[in-house]
């Protein structure tokens, strides 16, 4: 199949204070959606250095056209972002909870392993792994007031911008992957394994997380837990099943609306973003730097 280059994403540089935030308990109306969102977190700093280190594979290896290679650059950028504010959170998160270091060991363990497979397989899995973050963002942002009304507005909008730039840059890994002379073979079973990393890490880390708190005993809690899985399930199966078409590109699913829209008001000549708030609305904060990022580092202030 013939790749269709996605468009080129928008770098964005984002550092938060967690110095005041009590990031083991940052969801103050729904514990159970902040614990499952915290075991994410976890993840993502070994989740996404694997997905970066597959991607430069894939763009050495693949036959790439420029628009796409500066594309895939421009995605490492963004995801190399990510890397360095979720390990600012879980470095707040860790120092709390033994259970969050222990995830953290074990979200390191289950990436190298991964790292022993061969570099097609990456390439395949970093794509599935891109298109489940682009269905939680779908998910997520069915119910955006219910899963994130009440939450620490620093916590949330660090959530809700990774959620968003994945809906940006939806299409790019699987544009790698489809220039790559053999990863598209390996897609079906990359994309059962990364359902299983990703979903499998949020159960089991979320619940681990959750049963330190003292609503755990509370039935309605774990209710809407269940409720959260399905209403996920039927989010995800739909678009898994059209992934695996041989005709099948991301840039064919519909976009969320209001996160597109969020990352539009981003401003760069203020250095601003829109600030969740308890009330689902957007208010202005200094918060951001828009030069430009490497997978090496980010320096900006919050």
């Amino acid at each position: 199949m013939e790749s269709t280059v996605s468009s080129l994403p928008n770098v964005r540089r984002v550092r938060f204070d967690w110095s005041t935030v009590e990031t083991d308990q940052w969801h103050h109306s729904m514990p159970e959606f902040g614990a499952g969102a915290n075991a994410v977190s976890l993840l993502m700093p070994y989740a996404e250095p694997y997905v970066i280190r597959m991607l430069r594979a894939g763009i050495d290896e693949g036959d790439l056209p420029a628009d796409g290679r500066r594309a895939a650059e421009a995605l490492i950028g963004q995801e190399a972002a990510h890397v360095n504010a979720h390990r600012a959170f879980n470095k707040s998160l860790t120092s709390a909870s033994f259970t969050a270091r222990y995830l953290d060991w074990f979200g390191a363990w289950v990436f190298a392993r991964l790292s022993t497979r061969s570099n097609a397989f990456g390439i395949a899995f970093a794509a599935a792994f891109e298109i489940l973050a682009f269905c939680s963002a779908r998910w997520a942002e069915a119910d955006l007031r219910a899963y994130f009304g009440g939450a620490d507005e620093d916590a949330a909008t660090l959530f809700l911008w990774h959620l968003a730039e994945e809906v940006e840059h939806k299409g790019i890994a699987h544009d790698v992957m489809c220039a790559h002379p053999t990863a598209r073979s390996k897609y079906r079973r990359a994309f059962v394994v990364a359902f299983v990393v990703l979903v499998g890490f949020t159960i089991v880390g979320g619940l681990s997380l959750f049963a330190r708190n003292l609503h755990v005993l509370n039935p309605l809690r774990w209710a809407r837990l269940v409720r959260w899985g399905i209403s996920f399930a039927f989010v995800v199966l739909p678009v898994a099943a059209t992934s695996l078409s041989d005709t099948f590109h991301p840039d064919q699913l519909v976009d969320p609306p209001w996160m597109a829209m969020w990352l539009r008001e981003f401003d760069p000549a203020s250095n601003t973003i829109p600030v969740w708030t308890n009330a689902g609305d957007s208010v202005s904060k200094d918060s951001v730097s828009n030069e430009a990022v490497s997978n090496e580092g980010i320096s900006a202030s919050y």
